[in-house]
């Protein structure tokens, strides 16, 4: 892949002094006085630590309960809350690929229906109406914080009554809230927050799905974290958004310690929010912490608590990330593990009212449908992986293949609809659908309306549909094939050192069309459905025209496949049509120790920034990701750093399977 690097190097500023944080202790299970949590969010000051310390200090588990009108308002920045500090309570160290290990001793509990008035906590706090605020009164929180940067809430078990009630009205209660002012008032966000190594709905006893005293309902909020945006609206019409972002469920990107930041859900409906930037890797959905035990949530207590799923986010969801980010740090502890839902409710990640902006989304490295072990989870589930994509969007599903945990990148889904896309046709070359690397067994996806084996899943397309309203933007489709070019074909011949085929030619104008480069994937073929051919697993990929293919004509292909061990097994191949982006770096700032780097000739993707602490000689290593073209870091080196720009993987549309073809 080709690559474009620039280098600049940076001084180190000498850092001013910090104050000393302070632990403010929490020795009391009760929710009000001496000792109690709300008098350690009232001491708090920037920078301090919420710790627990409550006897009897055994390793007991003790249970704080929310009291009346809920806990203040967290305001404060780079506040931490930890469960950890509790005596006997211990984070988890197994991989995500085993059961989760953690004990964890505090539990904040709503389950007495009490909780916080997002509204009326924010307005007060700020001391005036915030207009267009992200939340209402009946939108409740167990915790509430408001343009609070860096918090980090770790170590806890999170029990709640779906519905709560304030002195001010009943609502539902949504767990952790983040809220952002209004950029009326200075557009304070709540940026950088972090839920990780806790438990929602869990005994952490017992290991198993908590009931509230009725013994039916589940002990877990109506949405376990919530972040809204508020609008700037001039003159009746959105002009601008303020988002609570970035944002991180479980472990955060570069994390020194990403298993202690394992979260474990038994949820109807994750999180909700608005924004974009957010990062969801390494957390348990609906399994519980052995890892290998469902709890569907569409039929646990009829079913009643279900909600839209995993991941909700609406308005923008460029830049986020669902599972493994694939820079080669912690990416075998990133990936989430995700019961799937019964009846044909929820989705994995539902995203809605994008406004043609969902640039640079990654689902990749998960398990769909599938315990830690890798086996399905139930023999059916109906719950859809991503929910209302639009055919704007920029899509990443499994590997990018650059070279870098490539085999953990691919996602394993069972008995899923895939992908659901809101406008009635598939994106064309204005977006792009990358999916490879993954495993797939009895998947689909459908547009609009009706389950339909559609791109990438398989082959016998109608043309009206696919050729026309997808590959005809960018696949020339005039040849003796006609509107089925994009389907590749194996053809007579192959044999298991050699494999021969044909697939799409690109539109030859290279400034209508940029998806010029011809990458073809070969898989084990997973032949559920016989008139739908999947990919089972990754073989081999190779590029036509390259030097590994003996066939100079473009759209049809001969690679030398001897060593693959292909010989007696059934394959399908896909190919993806890719483009590639090179970045420059066009600046750095530097503040105390926080570099900003900012790029040159983006497009689309995350491109790493590097960093070397010598120029020569040079040692390079993942320092950063850009985000829209910009990443701000800690960098410490001193007395200087070197940078480089990595050119992300490249993106593009990905065709259906072949139909499976016998190697001999």
């Amino acid at each position: 892949m080709k690559r474009t690097y620039s280098l600049m190097l940076v001084g180190v500023m000498a850092l001013a002094p910090l104050a000393r944080a302070t632990d403010r202790v929490v020795t009391t299970e009760t929710g009000t006085g001496a000792g109690s949590l709300t008098a350690a969010i009232n001491a708090l000051l920037d920078g301090d630590r919420i710790t627990f310390n409550i006897p009897p200090n055994a390793g007991e588990v003790h249970y704080v309960q929310v009291p009346a009108n809920g806990f203040p308002l967290i305001t404060k920045n780079d506040i931490t809350i930890d469960g950890y500090t509790q005596n006997g309570a211990s984070p988890n160290t197994a991989s995500i690929h085993a059961a989760n290990n953690a004990a964890l001793k505090i539990v904040i509990t709503a389950t007495n229906g009490n909780a916080l008035s997002m509204y009326w906590a924010c307005t007060n706090s700020w001391g005036a109406n915030i207009p267009n605020f992200g939340y209402g009164d009946d939108e409740q929180a167990i915790l509430g914080f408001f343009h609070a940067t860096n918090a980090n809430l770790k170590g806890v078990v999170i029990q709640s009554a779906p519905t709560t009630a304030t002195s001010i009205t009943a609502g539902t209660c949504k767990g952790i809230c983040f809220a952002a002012n209004s950029l009326e008032n200075g557009g304070g966000q709540c940026q950088n927050w972090h839920i990780n190594g806790c438990w929602f709905a869990i005994d952490p006893v017992t290991k198993q799905v908590a009931y509230m005293p009725d013994g039916s309902t589940v002990a877990t909020p109506s949405i376990c974290a919530a972040s809204y945006r508020t609008r700037n609206v001039v003159g009746g019409t959105e002009i601008d958004w303020n988002y609570n972002q970035p944002g991180t469920i479980g472990v955060a990107a570069r994390s020194a310690a990403p298993r202690a930041e394992f979260n474990v859900f038994v949820t109807g409906y994750g999180y909700d929010s608005e924004g974009k930037n957010y990062r969801v890797s390494g957390n348990f959905y609906n399994i519980l912490p052995d890892g290998v035990t469902p709890a569907d949530m569409s039929s646990i207590n009829g079913g009643v608590q279900m909600g839209d799923g995993y991941f909700e986010v609406g308005r923008n969801a460029s830049g986020v990330v669902f599972g493994t980010d694939g820079d080669g740090i912690n990416d075998a502890d990133e990936g989430n593990i995700c019961c799937g839902f019964g009846g044909g409710n929820g989705s994995a990640v539902y995203t809605y009212s994008l406004q043609n902006a969902a640039k640079n989304m990654v689902i990749a490295g998960n398990y769909f449908n599938a315990d830690i072990n890798g086996n399905p989870i139930v023999t059916w589930s109906f719950g859809k992986v991503l929910h209302q994509a639009v055919n704007t969007g920029t899509y990443r599903f499994g590997s990018d293949f650059n070279g870098v945990s490539d085999a953990l990148e691919g996602n394993l889904s069972f008995n899923q609809l895939m992908f659901d896309f809101d406008n009635g046709s598939w994106p064309t070359n204005g977006a792009w659908l990358s999916m490879r690397g993954n495993s797939l067994s009895n998947c689909w996806a459908q547009v609009n309306a009706g389950p339909q084996t559609s791109p990438p899943f398989g082959n016998g397309q109608s043309g009206a549909e696919s050729g026309a309203n997808t590959y005809a933007q960018f696949i020339d489709t005039t040849g003796a094939g006609g509107t089925l070019d994009f389907i590749p074909v194996i053809i007579a011949g192959t044999t298991a050192n050699s494999l021969s085929g044909t697939c799409g030619k690109p539109i030859s104008a290279a400034w209508v069309n940029p998806y010029t480069n011809l990458v073809v994937d070969i898989y084990e073929a997973d032949t559920t459905i016989p008139t739908a051919p999947q990919g089972k697993k990754w073989i081999a990929s190779f590029t036509d025209n390259s030097a590994a293919d003996s066939n100079p004509a473009v759209g049809a292909f001969t690679f030398n496949t001897t060593g693959l061990g292909l010989a007696g097994k059934q394959i399908v191949i896909a190919v993806s049509y890719l483009r590639y982006t090179q970045a420059t770096i066009a600046s750095v700032a530097r503040s105390g120790s926080q570099s900003t780097v900012t790029l040159n000739n983006i497009d689309l993707g995350n491109y790493g920034i590097l960093k070397s602490a010598a120029l020569s000689p040079a040692s390079f290593s993942p320092a950063a990701i850009a985000l829209g073209g910009t990443a701000t870091f800690t960098d410490s080196n001193n007395p200087i750093s070197v940078y480089r720009a990595q050119t992300p993987t490249a993106s593009g549309q990905t065709s259906p399977f072949s139909a499976a073809f016998t190697i001999p």
